[in-house]
């Protein structure tokens, strides 16, 4: 898995990259933007900046007029704000952010 940090992005595009990664993984396509800001609690104006400022520096590939088909570029690629921890892996605290069949 590759590890990106990028001091310039803001810990909250990280935070709903996070969200929309997870989604693929746990239903091989993407969520919709009014899921994206539940899941994360944010804003849609604020989704909406996220996925153009992901798009812009190419962690998401996000086609025009589609519905759910935002998708990260790399599935084996994590990005942050902040160096990850080098203790994070021995707790299993990975954020969760879609509960599936609740």
């Amino acid at each position: 898995m590759t590890h990106v940090t990028d001091p310039t992005l803001r810990p909250l595009h990280a935070k709903i990259y996070a969200a929309l990664k997870e989604y693929w993984e746990l239903t091989g396509q993407g969520p919709s933007k009014d899921e994206l800001m539940r899941a994360v609690g944010v804003s849609m104006t604020t989704v909406i900046q996220a996925i153009r400022e992901l798009r812009s520096r190419g962690y998401v590939h996000a086609p025009r007029f589609q519905v759910r088909a935002v998708k990260p570029t790399d599935m084996d690629r994590t990005i942050s704000s902040t160096p990850p921890d080098p203790w994070a892996e021995l707790n299993d605290d990975k954020p969760n952010f879609w509960r599936m069949g609740e």
